[in-house]
């Protein structure tokens, strides 16, 4: 039950009671009064009730113009005012348009017209300053087109030099054109044509830790440049994960994965048995040594471990560590059989089978420069080398299946040559190709380590990292959450000001914060700190229009949520309480002299006469 309804009750009681009063104190004296003193005083009782009602809550006040407001967002035009069916405002971000009025936010409009259930929203869309006073209201989006270009990027997370830097988002409004990624060095790294939806998804090598622009340039079916949208990128250092590499034999299979370790700054012990008993061994660690995140190991390793051995490592993988198979001969049953488990099985692996890997988009030699880096004095780059088509390679013909199976490598044509499946804490690798060291051979080092680094990525026991976080993309002049922080944390920004954070425990220790200017800026809490880049406010507008039209949207599509009670509708504007009591204080007031005064009241002897 409401207040007002609670309050409407009692004074209806009290009327009822007052009445009662009259009628038995007119009962009492049936020739005392004349008839209009008593239908006066019973009229006084519901009319002082309903005055008093309208003291403690007045009525609504109207709200001038009717009909549904407009307002005017970014990128309205005067299109928008021919069909408005009620008043017409412009917020802060919508262009100049003669005679239609500014209001800073959307909250003044509802505040000008309580009572506003539906507003119309022409233009690009709702900043997110809006978007809480539009909850408890219907939304009538009335949209202009995005402008050709970009409209959504997306950065792959977190970036390790060494590894492979994934761009992918939307862009539209250009039939017929594609996408295209340069490196910091202005080379073009790899492109696409744009498909009907303007999906894309590019991809760079990352050489080096630190901070980087790649460039995302959208082109027309003519080649030229429709937008160029820098995407800054901060590569951390990668940790290098500790790994046991077991071979049963020496091959250049094992010598070119073991370089590629070593020279990928990876804690290497290795173990390569020469026969008879002999081996070549640096490192004393074992298949169960907790301190290991992978053992990559090939199929005679695996059958010379025996039972206990493999069972060893199976139990280790269950508290953690990653395990790699390479099964480069064929395998016996029951060397398989503890790789096998639920919803995963293996068979077949008793011959071999051709397969190409699917070749990069770009094999130009700007491209193909960019992949492979600048090499080292004694491994220099050799782009003649590298040109043309990659060796083709050939795998055991292993086949997993069941729903476990996670594919780990495809070919050219999609399918899987290599699978992995969670096993307790960590997880189980079977890998089929047996001379991945011809591309190397051939020049393709990158081709070799991308190919190695996916496999290691998916395997390896995760290391922890930062907890720290960035929600969503930074701009200047809007508000960003940094998460999973503590009460020390502070911002660095590109100008050396260090701006302390306030976390709230209860929203997962994240905290609001406003940078003033774009660039890199850094967040530090305690020995954890991450770097975060920060859009200029005029950087990447089809992003940033396409976010507050998807807002806008979503609003529309969810409409007012009066339910809601965390949301706060905005109260209708009510008249002024003391014109009610004025008038229901002059009520009283004669309604008291009417009760004492003897108007109305019957005179003995002129009764009698």
């Amino acid at each position: 039950m409401t207040p007002q309804l609670i309050v409407a009750s009692l004074l209806a009681m009290a009327v009822v009671t007052g009445w009662t009063r009259l009628l038995l104190a007119w009962r009492r004296d049936r020739a005392g009064e004349r008839t209009w003193r008593r239908i006066a005083l019973l009229l006084a009782q519901p009319a002082m009730a309903a005055l008093l009602y309208l003291v403690l809550y007045p009525p609504p006040q109207g709200g001038g113009a009717g009909g549904v407001p407009t307002v005017l967002a970014e990128a309205a035009d005067a299109g928008a005012l021919a069909d408005a069916p009620g008043p017409v405002f412009a917020l802060p971000e919508a262009p100049a348009i003669a005679g239609v009025g500014r209001v800073p936010d959307l909250a003044t409009v509802l505040r000008r017209h309580p009572g506003t259930r539906r507003v119309r929203v022409a233009g690009a869309g709702l900043t997110a300053r809006d978007l809480d006073a539009a909850l408890g209201i219907a939304i009538e989006p009335v949209l202009t087109d995005l402008p050709p270009g970009v409209w959504r990027v997306h950065v792959s997370s977190p970036v390790v030099a060494g590894a492979t830097l994934r761009i992918s988002g939307q862009a539209g409004g250009v039939p017929g054109g594609q996408v295209e990624l340069r490196d910091p060095a202005g080379r073009r790294v790899d492109a696409m044509a744009l498909p009907d939806d303007g999906a894309f998804s590019l991809s760079a090598g990352v050489h080096a830790p630190g901070t980087a622009t790649f460039v995302l340039r959208v082109l027309d079916a003519d080649g030229g440049v429709v937008e160029s949208a820098p995407v800054a990128t901060h590569a951390e250092a990668p940790l290098a994960p500790r790994v046991l590499l077991l071979s049963g034999a020496p091959n250049p299979e094992t010598r070119a994965l073991s370089r590629w370790m070593h020279d990928a700054g990876f804690a290497v012990q290795s173990r390569i048995a020469l026969g008879g008993g002999a081996a070549i061994a640096s490192g004393s660690a074992e298949v169960d040594d907790p301190r290991l995140d992978l053992l990559v190991v090939d199929a005679r390793a695996w059958q010379a471990l025996g039972e206990g051995g493999r069972a060893r490592a199976l139990a280790a993988v269950e508290a953690g560590m990653g395990l790699l198979l390479r099964a480069d001969v064929a395998l016996p049953a029951a060397a398989l059989r503890p790789l096998s488990g639920k919803e995963f099985a293996l068979a077949g692996g008793t011959g071999t089978t051709a397969f190409a890997l699917a070749p990069p988009r770009l094999a130009d030699e700007a491209a193909l420069r960019a992949r492979l880096g600048t090499g080292t004095r004694d491994a220099p780059v050799d782009v003649g080398a590298a040109a043309g088509t990659p060796p083709q390679l050939a795998r055991r013909d292993l086949r997993a299946t069941g729903a476990s199976a996670v594919p780990l490598l495809r070919d050219a044509q999609g399918d899987a040559v290599a699978w992995w499946r969670p096993h307790g804490q960590g997880r189980i690798g079977v890998w089929t190709p047996v001379d991945t060291w011809l591309l190397p051979l051939a020049g393709r080092r990158d081709l070799h380590a991308e190919l190695w680094n996916t496999a290691f990525a998916a395997l390896a026991r995760p290391r922890p990292r930062a907890d720290i976080r960035i929600d969503g993309q930074p701009r200047a002049g809007e508000r960003v959450a940094v998460c999973g922080v503590g009460a020390d944390a502070t911002v660095s920004a590109p100008d050396g000001v260090r701006t302390r954070l306030l976390p709230d425990p209860d929203a997962g220790g994240c905290a609001a914060f406003w940078p003033a200017a774009g660039g890199w800026h850094r967040v530090e809490d305690g020995e954890s700190g991450l770097a975060f880049h920060v859009l200029a406010p005029d950087a990447l507008p089809g992003v940033r229009l396409a976010a507050m039209r998807e807002a806008t949207l979503r609003l529309a599509a969810k409409g007012p949520v009066d339910g809601d009670p965390g949301v706060a509708l905005v109260a209708p504007r009510r008249m002024p309480s003391w014109p009610w009591f004025l008038a229901w204080l002059l009520l009283a007031t004669a309604a008291w002299w009417l009760e004492r005064a003897r108007a109305g009241r019957a005179v003995p002897g002129r009764d009698r006469a």
